[in-house]
């Protein structure tokens, strides 16, 4: 089994995601509870560069780096969440291709998007992936407050698209707050996409990954 260095590296930045420090605003809006995409405003972004089409919510905003960072600095109050945050955006930035971020301020959702060289993912890979993940998250336990759990993770491929999907709970113990991280690994079209959500509660994002176009 054979995996680029940098497809491992931006698994295991996944343990250093921005958990709970960003609190749930006042206002909810309704795409983390839909059933119908259709039913959701959305918009559609395109990347022309990588000659890719998101569609998402339309309340998340296309940042630059330093402004998301700068956005950051004006919620969150803990330095040390901070820091883990420019860890992970540091990695993100390293990879071969372009990164993308989008931030929604109603619920402070971080949405970030990489292209990379066209690898599919089998089964056997994402395995591997959930191994070195979960190594990194020990370690952290080890070193942090946070704790560290397994939603889901699953493997697909039906001939044309791979797509490996992984959720995981964050809990701050100090703080007694929550996030979840949702990660996408998708190969299709002779492109692929890594994608991470990070919000404060668990959401059902497939509909709106059913109508991006690689």
């Amino acid at each position: 089994m054979v995996l680029k260095k940098h497809i491992v590296v931006v698994y295991v930045a996944l343990a250093l995601s921005l958990t709970s420090c960003l609190e749930v605003a006042s206002e909810i809006t309704n795409w983390t509870e839909i059933t119908d995409v259709n039913d959701v405003p959305g918009k559609t972004f395109y990347l022309g560069d990588d000659g890719i089409k998101l569609f998402l919510p339309k309340t998340f905003k296309r940042y630059s780096t330093i402004e998301y960072l700068k956005l950051l600095d004006s919620i969150v109050v803990d330095n040390k969440d901070m820091e883990i945050e420019r860890t992970r955006v540091k990695y993100m930035r390293k990879l071969e291709g372009n990164h993308y971020i989008y931030f929604d301020k109603t619920i402070n959702a971080t949405y970030t998007l990489n292209t990379i060289p066209y690898l599919p993912i089998t089964r056997q890979d994402a395995k591997f992936i959930l191994g070195i993940v979960r190594q990194s998250q020990n370690q952290l336990e080890a070193l942090t407050d946070l704790e560290y759990e397994k939603i889901t993770a699953k493997h697909n491929d039906n001939g044309k698209t791979q797509i490996f999907k992984a959720i995981f709970k964050l809990t701050n113990t100090t703080k007694q707050q929550q996030g979840y991280q949702h990660a996408y690994y998708i190969s299709s079209n002779n492109k692929t996409v890594l994608i991470n959500l990070m919000a404060p509660f668990e959401v059902n994002f497939d509909p709106f990954l059913e109508k991006m176009i690689l």
